[in-house]
């Protein structure tokens, strides 16, 4: 087939969004489709033109767009970001009708941003559309949300409201009547595509290549040694990591040599360090600061489970670089890492009030701790769910089933047409 995919992020050697967006293209073109690809310019033309002089994908065709230099100011603001890339999505519009009768395409696909809330730029070709998958549906409780600090409470009411307003959009709700076939990362997006008029929703998690998987098939089993406990991410205040320092205050009273790792950098470290002073355990939380990708990998061997408990995350790519290492996974059930974690490879808090998930994830960490013979078993669990349900070998082939199911449903639609 000839694929169109816009593709807003996508960088051949990047982690989260731009490289979830290349293994899309990546995939597309292992099923001997040609593909073209619409990107932004900045920050991954030069990547990916380095990255294809290197490594030539023969059926690859980069084509590189942005708004006019007076307009590049917007994006450079995180609060004026959004308007810049509805804008880029708006324009989008135009060049994809002008390439689509250039090239005649089989199916356009939107991989990027990968966020249920904005609209697409290849929604409208007359030839069958995949939306997704995406996400960003999730929203945080409100008992998590009345503890936070006021900047935090009005960022979390911003992003609401953002998205609200953005439901209303015509072009969003013709995005959702034009696809196809709209996915989902997460229950809470697959419920947000329906009610925008998507006919047809499915559920698809995020995955690791085969490259990936075998790089962390190399990490060794759990340590033995003192319990180490890992928080991996930004410092932002929906990531949860003051709910893990409370926790872990609570499982360190009857475990006195446990550590609280948290690896990462950003605006709430400030917080953290005052929620661990509060506890009086501050002495046994080392905030190691912002780690390269191979760093933040060693903390993980090094480290017996993984603490994430975030109020929304779509996609929690973490927890699945931890199940991957064989290190179980704490989270909330909200949004994807209660997705990725079952009962056999970590442990889901329910999200009613603070201390009652505090609770149930301090006591989750006594059990384990305490029976490393548990730990050890559930650590081969890890990695065989992984290998069975998050590869881009089952993720890709059950995409390209949708690319064939697409495109045979549009041709017999055509051709009932003509019966007609």
């Amino acid at each position: 087939m000839k694929i169109l995919i816009s593709a807003f992020c996508c960088g051949a050697t990047w982690t989260s969004e731009p490289g979830i967006a290349w293994r899309a293209v990546h995939h597309a073109l292992g099923n001997n489709h040609e593909v073209w690809a619409i990107i932004t310019r900045q920050g991954y033309e030069k990547e990916l033109g380095d990255y294809l002089a290197a490594h030539p994908l023969p059926g690859f065709h980069p084509i590189f767009m942005d708004l006019p230099p007076a307009m590049q100011f917007i994006r450079r603001s995180p609060l004026t970001h959004s308007i810049y890339y509805n804008l880029w999505q708006h324009h989008l519009v135009s060049v994809a009708r002008q390439l689509h009768q250039k090239v005649g395409f089989d199916l356009a696909h939107h991989v990027s941003y990968i966020r249920y809330w904005s609209p697409s730029g290849v929604r409208d070709l007359g030839i069958p559309f995949i939306w997704g998958p995406v996400g960003a549906s999730e929203s945080m409780p409100n008992s998590f949300l009345a503890e936070l600090p006021p900047r935090a409470r009005v960022f979390e009411f911003l992003r609401d409201k953002i998205r609200i307003a953005a439901r209303l959009q015509p072009s969003l709700r013709a995005t959702a009547r034009a696809a196809t076939i709209a996915i989902g990362i997460t229950r809470e997006t697959c419920d947000a595509l329906r009610e925008l008029g998507a006919r047809r929703v499915e559920q698809i998690p995020l995955a690791m290549t085969d490259e990936e998987l075998a790089g962390y098939d190399r990490v060794p089993p759990p340590p033995p040694g003192p319990f180490r406990i890992l928080c991996l991410g930004r410092l932002l205040h929906w990531k949860g990591f003051h709910l893990a320092i409370r926790a872990f205050a609570i499982f360190a009273k009857k475990n006195p040599e446990a550590e609280l790792w948290i690896a990462g950098d950003g605006p709430f470290r400030g917080e953290l360090e005052k929620v661990a002073g509060e506890t009086g355990i501050s002495s046994r939380v080392r905030f190691l600061g912002h780690l390269s990708h191979a760093a933040a990998k060693d903390r993980l061997a090094q480290a017996h489970v993984l603490l994430h408990p975030s109020l929304h995350e779509a996609f929690g790519y973490v927890c699945l670089e931890a199940l991957a290492s064989g290190r179980p996974v704490v989270c909330l059930d909200i949004g994807g890492p209660a997705l990725q974690v079952s009962a056999e490879t970590g442990f889901v808090a329910s999200a009613t009030t603070p201390q009652e998930s505090i609770q149930a994830m301090a006591s989750y960490l006594t059990t384990i701790a305490g029976n490393r013979d548990l730990l050890a078993e559930i650590s081969d669990r890890c990695r065989t769910r992984v290998h069975t349900e998050f590869t881009m070998r089952r993720t890709g082939a059950i995409i390209n089933s949708f690319y064939a199911e697409a495109v045979a449903s549009r041709e017999k639609s055509l051709l009932s047409g003509k019966s007609a």
